[in-house]
C-alpha cells in the first residue's frame, strides 16, 4: 500500500486537490481516503464521497495529537478490511506533520506500507503572513514535504508567487515545487517528483530555532515592493477553535448567505481564520468557503443536511449562530 499524506494549512486546497487525484488514479488503484477534520461538524468528507474510492471520516479532534490512537485503529481496520492499494490521509489543516508521519511509518506498518509520500499544499496568497506569525509551525511542514504544491498562483501577481516558490525552495531544498491553480498539476511532472531518490536530512531541526528574520527579512521586502502583503505578529501556538452548525429540513438564501460569508471576519463574530459550509438553495446545493480573506462559492451535489464549520479564535458561537439561522430561507425567498 501507497500512502500519500495531503497537508496543508487551513483552506490551501487540500481537498480540491484530492478530488484530482481520484479522478486520476481512483479507476486505476483501490483507493481510500482518510478525512481528519477540526471539529465536530465534517465538511471534506462529504464532498470527496461519490468522486471515486471509499472515504472514511475522523472528526472531533487532531490525528496528530488528541486523536492518535483512534487514527492508528482506523488505519489497521482500513488495512485489514478494505486492503487498498493507496491510502490517502486529509489531515485538519492545523496538525503537525512530523507526528503524523511518525504514526503512519509506525512498526507495526512496516510490512504493509510500500511508500509514505508527504505533499504540502501552500496557499500562495497567505503563505508570507502565516510564516511571520507561526515560524516553528511552518518551517516544520515546509521541512517533511516531498512535493510542495503552491496552489492558488492565479490569485497574485507572478512575481510574487516565484519570491514564494524560492523561499519554499530555502526552507526545503531537497522539496520539489510545483506551481499550480485550482489544486490541478501535471500528472507526469507529479510522478517524477514521486520518483525522485528521497535525500536523507540529518539535521535535527527540533534543535534548530526558526528564525523570522533572515529568510524573511530577505523577501518581505521584495513582497511588499510588488503589492501589499498583510503581516501579523503571534504565537507560534495556533490556538484554534471549530464551531460547526447542522440543519436539517431547511433552504437558504444564496444571498445572505454571501453577504454573511464575506462578513465573517469581522471582529465582532471573533478572530475567524476558515468558514466552509454546504447548503441547500431551493434550486441546488452549493459550497461557500472563506479561506485568506477570500469568499468563493460553487454548486455541489445534492445533499440531505446543510452543515458549516467555522475555525478561527476566541469565535462569539452565539452571534455567529444566530448569524446563519437568520439565513434560512422563508417560503417567498428567492434562490
Amino acid at each position: 500500500m501507497i500512502v500519500d499524506i495531503v497537508y496543508g494549512f487551513l483552506g490551501s486546497g487540500k481537498t480540491t486537490f484530492i478530488t484530482k487525484v481520484l479522478a486520476e488514479w481512483g479507476g486505476q488503484e483501490k483507493v481510500v481516503v482518510l478525512v481528519n477534520e477540526f471539529g465536530e461538524v465534517g465538511i471534506d468528507g462529504e464532498l470527496l464521497k461519490g468522486q471515486g474510492g471509499n472515504v472514511v471520516e475522523m472528526p472531533s479532534g487532531c490525528i496528530c495529537c488528541t486523536l492518535q490512537a483512534d487514527f492508528k485503529m482506523q488505519m489497521l481496520d482500513i488495512v485489514s478490511t478494505i486492503k487498498p492499494e493507496r491510502l490517502i490521509i486529509e489531515p485538519t489543516g492545523v496538525a503537525t506533520i512530523a507526528q503524523i508521519q511518525s504514526i503512519v511509518a509506525a512498526q507495526m506498518f512496516e510490512n504493509v506500507i510500500k511508500a509514505i509520500n508527504q505533499v504540502l499544499i501552500v496557499d500562495a496568497t497567505g503563505f508570507m503572513g502565516l510564516y511571520k506569525a507561526n515560524p516553528h509551525f511552518v518551517e516544520s511542514q515546509v521541512r517533511n514535504a516531498r512535493i510542495v504544491l503552491l496552489n492558488k498562483c492565479d490569485r497574485v501577481e507572478k512575481r510574487r508567487a516565484m519570491l514564494t516558490r524560492d523561499a519554499l525552495s530555502a526552507i526545503n531544498p531537497n522539496a520539489t515545487v510545483l506551481m499550480t491553480e485550482f489544486g490541478a498539476v501535471d500528472w507526469q511532472q507529479y510522478k517524477m517528483a514521486l520518483s525522485k531518490p528521497l535525500v536523507e536530512d540529518q539535521t535535527d531541526w527540533r534543535k534548530v530555532p526558526a528564525a523570522p528574520h533572515g529568510l524573511l527579512e530577505t523577501v518581505e521586502p521584495a513582497l511588499k515592493a510588488g503589492g501589499e502583503l498583510h503581516l501579523h505578529e503571534e504565537e507560534d501556538a495556533l490556538g484554534y477553535e471549530s464551531y460547526g452548525l447542522v440543519f436539517d429540513d431547511v433552504t437558504f438564501d444564496s444571498s445572505r448567505l454571501e453577504d454573511l460569508f464575506r462578513l465573517l471576519n469581522q471582529s465582532s463574530m471573533g478572530e475567524v481564520v476558515r468558514a466552509k459550509g454546504i447548503f441547500r438553495l431551493k434550486a441546488k446545493t452549493v459550497l461557500m468557503e472563506l479561506a485568506s480573506g477570500e469568499f468563493s462559492s460553487q454548486p455541489v451535489r445534492a445533499m440531505d443536511q446543510s452543515k458549516v464549520a467555522v475555525i478561527g479564535r476566541k469565535l462569539d458561537r452565539k452571534r455567529i449562530g444566530s448569524a446563519f439561522e437568520r439565513c434560512v430561507s422563508s417560503e417567498s425567498d428567492d434562490s
